[in-house]
């Protein structure tokens, strides 16, 4: 009897298993696939920029440079008149006994500058010298040489009488410093000089304009200028006009004080200036740190 062969186990092999193999990516996969973006970069707050303040109004005092000039406002009389006939810049006097007006003469015959005149009229004395006029005080230059010019006519009804000759006069004054009492320096004889201009009839056509000059020498900073229109008899019913125009004073003009008014910017900074190490400068840093590990992290994951 045959023994029978033992049975010998088969050899099975160990079955391999196959790794799937990379399938190459298409053009149109690859554009489907996700691409690295950068991380853009925060914006700067606004607070931290800096701020442009608005310009601030600097104000200040100047004293301009003496020049030459006419220190008489209103000589010509062609700024206007006040209510009571005087012209602006001036003002009036008289002594009483007597009707007295002031007004605004347009005539060409009485003008001598311009189109305006101031007249002056003294109506019905009472009484002997009376006397009307008009004043203004100016700052000057002591020491300094200045040139008085004074234009005029003088009207009266007695112009001409051998009786009353001379009758009506023009004269001019000044005083220093500031007009404290007008009524003295009116009565002060020693301080008034006549024109030397004679009257002529209320009537007559084309009078001649009278011209004076003369230099004056002030004696301080101020100086204050009187002319005055003279009837010297009291006549009830007699009339006198003063014409007088193209008033001047000229020479050096003090240097006034003026208020000049500028327009300066501040400088730009303060609030919201950024300051070194701040957040301006450390937020895009991090950002850029951030991008570079991320794009890393897909270069590392893409090959295992």
């Amino acid at each position: 009897t045959e023994t029978p062969l033992p049975v010998l186990p088969t050899y099975t092999p160990t079955p391999t298993v196959v790794l799937p193999t990379a399938t190459p990516t298409t053009a149109a996969e690859s554009q489907a696939q996700p691409t690295l973006t950068p991380t853009p970069m925060p914006a700067v707050r606004e607070e931290s920029k800096p701020k442009e303040q608005a310009a601030v109004p600097v104000t200040y005092k100047v004293t301009r440079a003496p020049h030459m000039g006419d220190v008489i406002k209103n000589g010509s009389f062609e700024e206007g008149f006040d209510e009571n006939g005087v012209a602006k810049g001036w003002k009036s006097f008289d002594n009483g006994r007597a009707a007295y007006a002031w007004e605004d003469d347009l005539m060409p015959a009485h003008v001598s500058h311009g189109s305006h005149a101031q007249l002056m009229r003294i109506m019905g004395p009472e009484e002997s010298d009376r006397f009307v006029g008009i004043y203004q005080t100016v700052d000057v230059i002591p020491g300094e040489t200045y040139t008085l010019a004074l234009h005029g006519i003088i009207r009266s009804s007695t112009a001409g009488h051998p009786e009353t000759p001379y009758g009506h006069r023009l004269q001019w004054a000044v005083d220093y410093g500031q007009p404290t009492d007008w009524y003295a320096v009116n009565n002060d004889w020693s301080k008034w000089t006549d024109t030397g201009w004679n009257d002529v009839p209320l009537d007559e056509e084309n009078p001649p304009m009278n011209v004076y000059v003369q230099q004056i020498v002030p004696k301080a900073d101020k100086l204050t200028l009187y002319i005055r229109g003279w009837s010297k008899w009291p006549i009830i019913n007699s009339e006198a006009k003063f014409y007088v125009d193209g008033v001047a004073l000229k020479g050096p003009v003090p240097g006034e004080e003026v208020v000049v008014t500028v327009a300066a910017a501040r400088a730009s900074g303060g609030e919201g200036m950024p300051t070194t190490g701040g957040r301006a400068t450390w937020v895009p840093v991090l950002g850029v740190v951030l991008v570079l590990g991320f794009a890393f992290w897909e270069i590392r994951r893409a090959r295992t």
